[in-house]
């Protein structure tokens, strides 16, 4: 499974790049999966009071809840991201986008939408494109602009082709 992050700040575009990328790829017949880590502090929106989280504080392990094609899954500890990304293998995903955990170590694609956010170069690795209208000095990988987003998402797929 390829995995390809897309990293940067709050309303950088990160959403709709991963978007265009995910619906790229499944017009290509690639079973895409994308995983948003939601850094914004807090349980993701509509988990609170639910069932599955009163059994979870009863002593679950992990709870989930299944319907209509959504499946809910808790778990007591925090997810590490290789149980999550086991998941996507087992449901035989073929490229996974993630957007977001700055953090880890797979290929990534930052997004600079303003000057102050120059120092998110400096604080992650692997970055293999970045995207951005201001200038950026260090030439070490390609630079697409934001009106550039399909000429990015074809040359992902050249250069990340499925293993």
């Amino acid at each position: 499974m390829n995995v390809l992050q897309i990293v940067g700040y709050k309303k950088s575009g990160k959403t709709t790049l991963s978007t265009r990328i995910i619906d790229f790829m499944t017009e290509k017949d690639i079973r895409v999966g994308s995983l948003k880590h939601h850094g914004h502090g807090g349980l993701p929106l509509g988990l609170e009071n639910t069932d599955s989280e009163k059994q979870l504080q009863a002593g679950a392990v992990v709870a989930g809840v299944e319907g209509e094609g959504l499946f809910q899954f808790s778990v007591r500890d925090e997810w590490q991201i290789n149980q999550i990304i086991a998941i996507y293998k087992l449901l035989e995903v073929q490229y996974l986008v993630i957007e977001g955990y700055k953090n880890l170590a797979f290929p990534k694609i930052v997004l600079i939408k303003q000057q102050e956010d120059l120092r998110l170069l400096q604080l992650v690795t692997n970055i293999v494109a970045v995207v951005s209208d201001l200038p950026i000095e260090d030439n070490s990988y390609p630079v697409f602009r934001y009106s550039d987003f399909n000429d990015l998402v074809h040359w992902i797929y050249q250069d990340f082709p499925l293993n």
